[in-house]
């Protein structure tokens, strides 16, 4: 009877191996010398290279060799290791994960690297919100985007989240297009990109898992970290707060216990700002082991700096940074039919060029379609003859809206060959936002099929002004401003004819 019960112990005990062996992953990570993404005989393995469950982080060891657990509605992925890439598929998406159609049934799985050259400075563009819903928007991307980035010298592209606005099919259309751009591009997730139907909590992102891999990870480039995150938690039908679900936060407390040693500097993706967080404090406290931190954000479709004090060490920076779409792609139409949509505190429609070099940050917005030195825009009076419509804007105020400005900003002004003066912040709604909005209150749009203006109410939070001089002659007087900022090595300027009436 003993024997027959040790028996069964043994079988079972048996069962229980195999069966968790068959919910593990295992495989290799090796340098893909001829890049056919098999591993020949003669190519090596990887070692200490981070692969994760979205949950746990484990090292593979000294042949490359790497076993992990998986975990239901997850993925494995690698952490991009420094001076590595991974194959690109034909929309430029990184391929570091197992596909979520494969994840499921395979058990072995191997993950092919190549040596790349990871420039320093490192150069990288940020594309706030581009919220596509229909082919017609895309087209907007690729006139706005594709065409003023392609073959520039990029080392990679990271969108922001809000990629569509509550259509999942096109993702697809999106990825293609901003695929042809040429360069790797490292996705984020936002609140109008969850599958709301899905029961699921697992389920929410699925859609955007199966085209642009898992919604929260992590890689290194160059001599930093570089951490997307998912803070999209989503509530009943359509709600949604800004936090992370526990296992991200164990999959981060995880990743940095094993990185802090390696890297100064980190640099964190997310949608919602750092300031709608509802654990942002945790957030802020995980990343304590590194002296340099920058958070880019999206969602707002306006865009600010913000600095987070933290004791002893450099404050969090945050940019928040705009959309692509400007306001959701309202407003009448330019001649390529794209809307005007200036966003909510009136910068034009654009992205960012982003340069990390030496624990340094240098940051410059670029307004799509216009020159590299538009980084302004200055309102003065001007009373019309011929159409009055905005003559009741005129007041006695010239206003600066310099788009990537921050709380240390200095703007200056001069008239003429006159003295440079300094001009005040001014929070209010952004002028250029208020004449376009009262142009369609006048029904000048009405013949348009176009998404209306809603009444503009966003406070600007790069928004200057001086009063006009009382003792300028009549006449065209020139007006220069610029404005600097070193905290951000902002330098900018700008030009605009004032008009003295007799």
């Amino acid at each position: 009877m003993q024997k027959r019960v040790l028996i069964l112990v043994v079988s079972f005990c048996t069962l229980i191996g195999f069966g968790q062996v068959s919910q593990s992953l295992s495989g290799t990570v090796f340098v893909d010398v001829n890049q056919n993404n098999y591993k020949d005989t003669d190519e090596v393995g990887l070692f200490n290279v981070l692969i994760s469950n979205g949950k746990d982080v484990v090292k593979t060891d000294a042949k490359g060799h790497y076993k992990i657990a998986k975990i239901e509605g997850n993925t494995v992925f690698v952490i991009k290791p420094e001076s590595y890439m991974f194959r690109l598929n034909k929309q430029k998406t990184v391929q570091f994960f197992v596909p979520f159609d494969t994840i499921q049934t395979v058990k072995t799985y191997d993950f092919a690297l190549y040596p790349h050259q990871e420039n320093k400075p490192t150069k990288s563009v940020l594309l706030g919100d581009t919220q596509v819903d229909v082919i017609d928007d895309v087209h907007h991307v690729g006139k706005l985007v594709t065409e003023e980035l392609m073959d520039k010298e990029i080392d990679f592209i990271v969108p922001l989240g809000d990629l569509s606005f509550d259509n999942v099919s096109i993702f697809d259309p999106l990825s293609q297009t901003l695929g042809l751009i040429g360069v790797p591009i490292f996705y984020t997730i936002g609140n109008h990109d969850l599958n709301f139907t899905e029961k699921a909590f697992m389920d929410r992102d699925k859609s955007f898992e199966a085209i642009f891999g898992p919604s929260y990870y992590a890689f290194e480039y160059g001599k930093q970290l570089h951490i997307v995150l998912n803070n999209i938690y989503p509530l009943e039908t359509k709600g949604y707060e800004g936090r992370l679900d526990a296992m991200q936060l164990t999959f981060l407390r995880n990743l940095i216990a094993l990185e802090k040693e390696k890297f100064e500097s980190v640099t964190v993706y997310m949608h919602i700002p750092l300031e709608e967080m509802k654990d942002k404090e945790e957030l802020i406290t995980l990343v304590k082991p590194f002296e340099n931190v920058f958070v880019a954000a999206g969602h707002t479709h306006t865009q600010y700096h913000n600095y987070f004090e933290r004791n002893n060490q450099k404050p969090i920076h945050q940019l928040v940074a705009g959309a692509v779409c400007g306001s959701w792609w309202q407003g009448p139409h330019d001649i390529d039919q794209i809307p005007f949509a200036l966003m909510y505190d009136g910068t034009p429609k654009g992205y960012w060029e982003l340069i990390f070099d030496h624990q340094q940050y240098d940051f410059k917005y670029k307004v799509s379609g216009a020159a590299h030195d538009k980084q302004m825009n200055i309102t003065v009076p001007n009373t019309k003859e011929w159409d009055k419509s905005l003559n009741i804007f005129n007041d006695n105020f010239i206003y600066a809206n310099v788009f990537a400005a921050d709380e240390t900003t200095q703007v200056d002004i001069r008239f003429d060959n006159g003295k440079w003066m300094a001009m005040r912040k001014y929070e209010d709604v952004a002028p250029e936002i208020q004449k376009l909005y009262h142009l369609q209150s006048l029904g000048k749009f009405s013949n348009e099929s176009m998404a209306k203006f809603p009444k503009p109410t966003t406070i600007s939070h790069h928004l200057w002004r001086i009063e006009k001089p009382v003792d300028l002659l009549p006449g065209a007087h020139s007006v220069r401003i610029k404005a600097s900022a070193n905290k951000i090595n902002l330098d900018v300027h700008g030009n605009a004819v004032l008009w003295i009436d007799k």
